[in-house]
């Protein structure tokens, strides 16, 4: 069986790489090390080569840090923008439309930033800032028993007796498009 290293974190990777190694040069055969990892045959030899780097050594083997894909929007603008649509409306930004959407929110920070962002780009920093698309009908939510006023059990809430939106409650003037609430899936899924 084959093992995907992909599904191991770098310290554990790093780890087997070295004694994978070092197995190796104290005289087991390659073949036989690789396979009581679970890797595949030729892994072992690429790891072979790169301790053999003169100069490097077994410090080829270590692992790096990942690098990725740099952040497009710092920290602080991430936390300007959060400002900018919570509590405001986005006519008061000299926008036309009166909702906040991905897109006015991805042409705001074009216009305040200068850094243009695609509505799937913004739609996935609103989330991680915990900013949601409010419901423009909270109509009722199936599958809660509640008591209707009549006695019996309805399957739905009454919509009269539904708490207020957290705006309401909190006394924060909350345009609608966007509301704070914590956001339970992950952009993109």
């Amino acid at each position: 069986m084959t093992r995907d290293g992909r599904s191991f974190d770098h310290r554990t990777l790093e780890a087997i790489r070295l004694m994978a190694v070092e197995r190796v040069r104290e005289g087991e055969r390659p073949s036989s090390v690789v396979a009581s990892f679970g890797f595949s045959r030729t892994t072992i030899y690429k790891w072979l080569n790169a301790a053999a780097t003169p100069g490097l050594g077994l410090q080829a083997l270590r692992s790096r840090p990942a690098t990725g894909r740099p952040r497009t929007l710092t920290p602080p603008q991430e936390r300007q923008v959060f400002r900018w649509v919570n509590g405001h409306d986005p006519r008061q930004y000299g926008l036309d439309f009166g909702l906040w959407t991905r897109a006015v929110v991805a042409d705001l920070i074009e216009r305040k930033l200068g850094i243009k962002l695609g509505v799937t780009a913004v739609g996935a920093l609103l989330a991680k800032l915990g900013l949601t698309p409010q419901s423009r009908c909270n109509g009722p939510i199936s599958g809660i028993p509640m008591r209707s006023s009549t006695g019996g059990v309805s399957g739905s809430p009454p919509l009269l007796g539904r708490p207020a939106p957290l705006a309401a409650r909190s006394g924060f003037g909350m345009s609608p498009g966007f509301v704070p609430i914590p956001c339970m899936a992950k952009p993109g899924a």
